[in-house]
């Protein structure tokens, strides 16, 4: 990653939590808050592309069964947007408690970059954002 596309080196990491289930989001967001990542929590998949248009983001974790707007069309809407404003291309990864080999070839034909596993551990969210360029700090 080059200078002029690398994440502002002044700011703090910033991760987009999209996931329909109240304690998921609040688990989420200690979980960054633990590692040095600051976060943006939307309900679901319409309100994650409304975020994703205003707040500069490093990643986004995207639940993929959320109503209405479930995931996979988020992913997509968020990608059209960018593409179409001109924008950089976010990371974004798949949250969900089903299997990879299963929901995998879906999230990347959406666009997505990426697979945790719900529930997932601090040392495996520290893992995937380092995995995707976001700085963070040491997990425990």
């Amino acid at each position: 990653m080059d200078d002029a596309t690398a994440p502002d080196a002044g700011r703090p990491a910033h991760v987009l939590v999209a996931e329909d289930h109240p304690v998921n989001r609040v688990v989420a967001q200690a979980m960054l808050a633990s590692l040095g990542v600051s976060c943006t929590l939307a309900e679901d998949g319409g309100e994650a592309v409304e975020c994703a248009a205003v707040v500069e983001l490093d990643l986004v974790l995207m639940d993929l069964h959320m109503p209405g707007l479930d995931g996979l069309e988020a992913t997509r809407q968020l990608r059209a947007n960018a593409e179409a404003a001109g924008r950089p291309r976010v990371p974004v990864v798949a949250m969900t408690g089903g299997d990879e080999a299963v929901d995998g070839p879906d999230c990347r034909a959406a666009g997505m970059d990426g697979f945790l596993a719900k529930p997932f551990t601090l040392e495996a969210l520290r893992a995937c954002l380092l995995q995707h360029g976001v700085r963070c700090a040491s997990a425990g």
